[in-house]
C-alpha cells in the first residue's frame, strides 16, 4: 500500500488547501495529485520534498504511519465490509 499520498491528502485537507493549489506548488498536475492521494501512483522524491517543505514535516514523514494509527490499522483487517462501511460513515462524520 502507498501510504504517502493518503498522508499528504490528510494535511492538504487539514490545511484547507485546495488540489490545484497544492498540485501548483508541487509542480504537478491535479489529476497527477489525485492518483497520488488516492494510492493508485507513487509520489517522486521531488514531490515529496516539496510536500515536505508545504506541510513543515521531515520528508521521511511520508513514508510510515504515525505510530499511533498502527494498532487502529491492524484492527481493521478483521472487520467484515458492513462493519467497515459503518466505520467508515463514522469517520466521516
Amino acid at each position: 500500500m502507498i501510504i504517502s499520498g493518503y498522508i499528504l491528502r490528510a494535511h492538504r485537507l487539514n490545511q484547507g488547501i485546495s488540489c490545484k493549489s497544492c498540485a501548483d506548488y508541487l509542480d504537478i498536475t491535479t489529476t497527477y495529485l489525485s492518483l497520488i492521494e488516492t494510492g493508485k501512483n507513487k509520489p517522486s522524491k521531488k514531490v515529496l520534498k516539496k510536500a515536505a517543505v508545504l506541510f513543515d514535516v521531515d520528508e521521511g514523514y511520508f513514508l510510515s504511519l504515525p505510530d499511533n494509527l498502527v494498532p487502529a490499522l491492524e484492527a481493521t483487517k478483521t472487520l467484515t465490509n458492513i462493519e467497515r462501511n459503518i466505520l467508515s460513515s463514522l469517520l466521516s462524520h
